[in-house]
């Protein structure tokens, strides 16, 4: 049996290249987990940018709506303390007259037009409370198929009251 000389058993390169892959692999495991942290949090960060963009610009809205009210309520509460709504109050509400002033009334026809109009709208009020009876005493399944199936109907029949 030759036996080898112990320069060359001693270098033997076998366990050095097994644990160099495993090094390797772990390094590379680690960089990645590492990489995607970092990915995960650049993300989030991007996503929470977004959303205070988003709070910011309905803010905005609701801080222009609230000028708007604000430009609004200060023209009526000047309006309010103007003379003219204080000459309009006074005429409306309280019937003063400006002295030189003349009070027109404006009607839409003569007595004879508003007695009349008087007696239709009577006898338009009579129709509705003699329809209203009718459908009062009426069963109720016959409500629900005049309503559902014979609407027009309903009008033939408020007329024919």
């Amino acid at each position: 049996m030759a036996l080898l000389p112990t320069s060359q058993v001693e270098s033997s390169p076998m366990p050095y290249r097994d644990l160099e892959p495993l090094s390797k692999q772990l390094t590379i495991v680690v960089g990645l987990t590492v990489v995607g942290f970092m990915a995960f949090g650049l993300a989030l960060s991007f996503y929470r940018n977004v959303l205070f963009e988003q709070t910011m610009n309905n803010l905005a809205e609701q801080n222009d709506k609230l000028r708007n009210e604000n430009a609004r309520s200060q023209a009526d509460l000047d309006y309010f303390h103007s003379n003219q709504f204080k000459d309009k109050y006074a005429k409306e509400s309280l019937g003063k007259i400006t002295p030189g002033e003349k009070e027109l009334v404006i009607t839409n026809g003569s007595d004879q037009t508003a007695s009349g109009s008087l007696a239709d709208a009577l006898e338009a009020s009579n129709q509705q409370a003699i329809y209203e009876q009718y459908l009062h005493d009426l069963p109720v399944i016959q409500h629900w198929q005049l309503y559902f199936f014979h609407r027009d109907q309903i009008d033939q029949l408020r007329k024919s009251l």
